[in-house]
């Protein structure tokens, strides 16, 4: 983290998502009930996606955050095979940013060719939005707690063993949230289905690369 200072990039990057997420900072007051309601309940997450207005809100949040993401990634070095080594500070921020917002074309994709058109649209848009709900927790919890396990430890590769556990554990909460969605629209098997078609086929394509590159 100590070198961050030193590239353009990253510091005009910061500015302009910090004065996007103060300009939407209404829009997050709005959903944060049911954004965080939804990680103990996952019928929240559809309460939310009921809500035409809130869930423009919170997809407008994400998208304002899924860059900051990638930064967290870059700065703690969440995501980074061996064919990053080589690239400049500027290259490396833009490789990352880029291997992790291909998941957005990507599950946009997959949930256009899987999700059903009859049996309640519902729950299949819910678990399709609930990676939005992901991405923006995702952001505050690795952004509050490296910058807190930075300040107590000071020992960079602890903080980014932590991190990567954090990324992990709320992953694993995603996935359970997004199968009990889909749950109640469909029989047990046909859950598991979707799950491996939805969520786990993006994420391998994702984690795959990067522990073989």
């Amino acid at each position: 983290m100590g070198a961050l200072q030193d590239n353009p990039l990253f510091a005009g990057l910061a500015v302009f998502f910090t004065l996007c997420f103060i300009i939407g900072l209404r829009s997050f007051h709005n959903i944060c009930p049911y954004l965080f309601s939804s990680v103990f309940r996952w019928k929240y997450a559809i309460e939310l996606e009921d809500s035409l207005q809130l869930s423009r809100s919170r997809n407008h949040i994400a998208l304002i955050l899924a860059i900051p993401v990638c930064m967290v990634a870059y700065s703690y070095s969440l995501y980074d095979p061996d064919i990053f080594k080589d690239l400049s500070p500027s290259l490396k921020l833009l490789a990352t940013c880029a291997v992790i917002l291909t998941q957005i074309p990507i599950r946009a994709f997959l949930n256009w060719q899987f999700t059903p058109g009859g049996s309640r649209p519902k729950a299949f848009q819910a678990a399709g939005g609930l990676i939005y709900n992901y991405v923006i927790l995702l952001f505050f919890l690795l952004f509050a707690s490296g910058a807190a396990l930075t300040a107590l430890t000071g020992d960079q590769a602890l903080v980014r063993k932590i991190l990567l556990w954090l990324t992990g554990i709320s992953y694993c909460l995603f996935v359970i949230r997004k199968g009990q969605i889909l749950r109640s629209a469909c029989n047990p098997f046909v859950t598991i289905l979707y799950l491996c078609g939805l969520e786990l086929l993006p994420s391998a394509i994702l984690v795959i690369p990067g522990m073989l590159l």
